[in-house]
């Protein structure tokens, strides 16, 4: 009995070692963080600037972290990608990425051509950037991510080996060249419903920067009446950056407090800090649609409506159908209205 005994508590004894060690597994944390996210540089053709970045390890296990400048890829629907230089492969003055250079205050090993460090919990690293901007470089605002990404799995210098990535952060690079500065923004299209059945207003617009500097926007969609009273205002873009020579689109929809009934503008305007003027000074592009709002009840009455009306006409007609039948078979016309049996 004494064995037993002893055996059973051995057995909790280990359910219990195993049930207070296993959160402490469960809760380990692998998580790199920066000093700073974003810098802002201001260089004329052949200027060199820079700056710094800590990269820190907030968790409590070693990590490695590879370190690489990568260009901003803006799609035609404004989608954002991130690509480093040797895949874009462009020639000439380079890509923005091209022109930075690292000094990382670490020992540093590589991945490819990819330098990285390796973190213990709570170690930081200072990596300072420098810029340097080739002569041919075109004006205009330009859009560098300085990355830190953490990789894991088997040991990247071994030959056949993989690696698995568990996440990354970047710091943004902004740079102004000095030259021709070029604004222009346009939005196209603006597509809205011609007839609306619900409360709800569906809406999809672009806008486009073919400009060479980025711009700041704020979209706002109204929904006046016959007498450009305000029934709805609703703001639909806030603090959303257009970059320079990319497109911004946004699909979504406005909600009416009530059904509403009638003809009605449906009003975009996207407003944008105007360059070179004081703090403040907005230009607004503004387009007008127009929209018959209709509720989704009437539509519905009409059509029982109009097919009641038909399906009346349908059964008259086969009614004096019939009856001119029954008459040719007695060998008579039917008797017009006014008109007495005995008449000839």
């Amino acid at each position: 009995m004494r064995a037993r005994r002893g055996k059973l508590g051995l057995v909790a004894s280990i359910v219990l070692a195993l049930l207070v060690s296993a959160p402490l597994s469960a809760y380990a944390e692998r998580t790199v963080g920066l000093s700073t996210g974003t810098f802002e540089l201001s260089l004329a053709p052949g200027q060199t600037g820079g700056g710094e970045v800590v990269v820190s390890n907030n968790g409590d296990e070693d990590i490695d972290v590879l370190i690489y400048a990568a260009d901003q890829l803006v799609s035609e629907d404004g989608a954002i990608d991130y690509q480093t230089p040797d895949i874009t492969g462009i020639t000439g003055a380079g890509t923005p990425a091209t022109w930075v250079r690292m000094d990382i205050d670490a020992e540093t090993r590589t991945r490819g051509n990819t330098p990285y460090v390796s973190l213990t919990p709570g170690q930081q690293v200072p990596v300072a950037f420098e810029v340097e901007v080739p002569e041919d470089a075109p004006p205009g605002d330009h859009q560098v991510i300085i990355f830190f990404e953490m990789f894991g799995g088997e040991d990247p210098e071994t030959e056949g080996a993989t690696t698995e990535v568990t996440g990354r952060v970047g710091a943004r690079v902004s740079m102004r060249v000095a030259g021709e500065v070029v604004e222009r923004l346009e939005v196209r299209p603006f597509v809205t419903k011609a007839f609306v059945l619900s409360k709800l207003a569906p809406y999809t617009f672009v806008v486009r920067n073919d400009g060479n500097i980025d711009k700041d926007i704020e979209a706002r969609i109204l929904v006046l009446d016959g007498d450009l009273q305000e029934v709805v205002d609703s703001v639909v873009t806030e603090d959303a950056t257009v970059y320079a020579g990319t497109n911004f689109e946004q699909s979504g929809s406005v909600e009416m407090a009530t059904q509403l009934l009638g003809r009605y503008t449906m009003r975009l305007e996207v407003s944008y800090p105007r360059e070179g003027s004081e703090v403040g000074a907005t230009d607004v592009i503004t387009i007008d649609k127009a929209v018959w709002f209709v509720p989704l009840w009437l539509v519905i009455a009409i059509i029982v409506t109009l097919g009641g009306i038909a399906i009346w006409l349908s059964w008259r007609s086969a009614r004096r159908a019939d009856e001119r039948k029954r008459a040719r078979g007695r060998g008579r016309r039917p008797a017009r209205v006014g008109e007495s049996a005995g008449d000839s």
